[in-house]
């Protein structure tokens, strides 16, 4: 049974929503340039997440603003 196989994550709703949001957010934003590179470039980004993992952080930031438009509502109410 694959579910003995994958540690239950297969039948688990809330890993499904986990692994899609974070495929769907992966790079938003992405600039093609280091971490510590888009810290040069935009120092105020680098301080708003004191220069670690800027643009993961960022992306993140992005995708909950976006999420977090009435548009997605009914989303919301289901996570």
């Amino acid at each position: 049974d694959l579910h003995d196989y994958t540690y239950g994550i297969t039948s688990d709703p809330l890993t499904h929503f986990a692994v899609l949001f974070a495929t769907l957010i992966h790079d938003v934003d992405h600039t093609g340039v280091t971490n510590a590179q888009r810290g040069k470039e935009e120092p105020e980004m680098a301080e708003r997440y004191k220069n670690k993992s800027v643009a993961e952080q960022n992306s993140i930031d992005l995708a909950w603003l976006e999420l977090s438009q009435p548009k997605y509502k009914n989303l919301l109410q289901c996570i």
